[in-house]
């Protein structure tokens, strides 16, 4: 590209006319853009569109560069200060803290680290832009920061606090995390069963000991052999593998083999067998034939014994 190129000439040859609107032709006389290059590194006077007047060179301008104060790189009181677009945030700036700065002196994207108190009286630092792009608040309140028996699971939920699993979790304690935390804990009901959960799922979610609510197995307690020994007296011998009565609870929906005291073999889930249906031997029943059941027995037992 020819640097002898007038600024004129470049805004025309690249349809850049509205950086020849831009030129301040009263503070730049009596430089004009077809007596300086577009290359130029003199700094001569700019006003935008909406009316904002800064100083920059015709070089930085051919390469691209806009107002200031439009694109956020300079702050203009009242116009892209953070007192005049965020006003809620700019309420919870602590200006005892933050001295003799001011919401009128920083933009919505600084990235200073600025002192901010909230209306329950929890201080804290974080970027201008953290608070007005990303919608970061008070890190107290939102469980983020924890301070001792104001947001604590200890102090906000202690019915749930009183399950905490005090060996397992060694140092950790109740008054050290939040009711929102995501962290895992160890929990132990008033059966005195042991789990693992996050605190989130306790306090939001609701959820309690998986064992009392039959979502996990503990045998000999809320196993099928344990709570339904009958039906688990019905469990097939051999075409079952590994798996045992002792293994599911009774509201499974696991799928397995059975044989009842005639000795029909039939394949089902265990929650109908258990549950209000009392689902027990189809043959038995008069819902399947003899001969239909032990085809289908022998077929599905092939491909039991394939699969493993």
């Amino acid at each position: 590209m020819n640097m002898r190129q007038t600024f004129y000439e470049f805004c025309m040859l690249h349809e850049r006319t509205n950086l020849l609107k831009e030129w301040d032709e009263s503070r730049n006389f009596p430089l004009t853009p077809d007596t300086v290059s577009y290359g130029s590194k003199k700094k001569v006077w700019w006003t935008c569109e909406n009316g904002h007047s800064w100083q920059t060179t015709v070089h930085v301008r051919s390469e691209g560069s806009g107002c200031p104060y439009c694109t956020g790189r300079k702050v203009l009181p009242g116009f892209n200060d953070l007192e005049t677009l965020y006003p809620d945030v700019a309420a919870q700036w602590d200006r005892e803290k933050n001295g003799s700065l001011s919401p009128r002196d920083v933009s919505t994207g600084s990235k200073i680290r600025i002192w901010w108190r909230c209306p329950e009286g929890h201080s804290w630092q974080s970027p201008v832009a953290s608070r007005t792009a990303w919608g970061h608040g008070c890190p107290v309140c939102a469980g983020k920061t924890i301070v001792t028996g104001e947001n604590d699971l200890a102090h906000l939920q202690p019915e749930i606090a009183a399950q905490w699993d005090k060996r397992k979790n060694g140092r950790l304690k109740p008054s050290d995390v939040a009711v929102s935390s995501n962290r895992p804990a160890w929990w132990r009901c008033e059966l005195g069963h042991s789990y693992r959960a996050t605190v989130a799922s306790r306090t939001q979610r609701k959820t309690g000991c998986p064992y009392c609510a039959g979502r996990k197995v503990l045998k000999g307690f809320n196993d099928l052999k344990t709570l339904c020994p009958d039906i688990a007296a019905q469990w097939h011998p051999s075409l079952n593998g590994a798996l045992t009565p002792e293994m599911v609870t009774p509201g499974s929906n696991k799928k397995v083999w059975w044989q009842c005291s005639m000795g029909h073999v039939w394949k089902s889930v265990v929650y109908p067998r258990t549950g209000a249906q009392q689902c027990g031997c189809p043959v038995c029943a008069g819902k399947v034939s003899t001969t239909h059941a032990r085809r289908y027995a022998q077929l599905d037992e092939i491909r039991t014994f394939t699969e493993l």
